[in-house]
């Protein structure tokens, strides 16, 4: 009885907040590069950021499914979930960091000062990028569970 209650606890956090989360992560990726990004450079205006709110939310679920021994079950089914997850949170960061930049740049109306904070965030996403490629060739994202033979 204990193990079915606990999988239904699985199934029920997998498809009503994993997934909602992993859907979310995939539609700000896109609209923070598009509206938050190319939007303050093509108006000429910085608006709002939520780029960071977003990391806060999509953390908050990823370390609970982690620490969770339920739900991190998730994880052992699907060996495509945590490599998935992890990348389109660490894209998230290198975003709202770049959206910060290029907010921070329009804040006050100076061509030079625009110019300077387009170069700085292309920098910083080339930058931030490469890194997590050498970290992820360094390190590469393997469950535990895997590395073992079991008999």
């Amino acid at each position: 009885m204990k193990n079915a209650i606990s999988n239904i606890l699985a199934i029920l956090w997998f498809f009503g907040v994993m997934l909602g989360t992993l859907v979310m992560l995939f539609f700000f990726n896109i609209m923070i590069f598009f509206m938050d990004i190319v939007g303050p450079i093509r108006s000429g205006f910085a608006s709002s950021t939520i780029g960071f709110a977003m990391v806060f939310v999509a953390g908050l679920v990823f370390a609970i499914t982690g620490l969770v021994p339920v739900f991190r079950r998730c994880y052992y089914k699907l060996p495509w979930l945590y490599p998935l997850s992890m990348i389109l949170t660490m894209d998230l960061v290198i975003l709202s960091i770049s959206e910060s930049i290029i907010h921070y740049g329009y804040l006050v109306m100076n061509t030079q000062r625009h110019i300077i904070s387009v170069i700085i965030m292309i920098i910083q996403m080339v930058v931030c990028r490469l890194a997590m490629c050498a970290y992820l060739k360094k390190k590469p994202m393997v469950l535990k569970k895997y590395l073992t033979i079991e008999e």
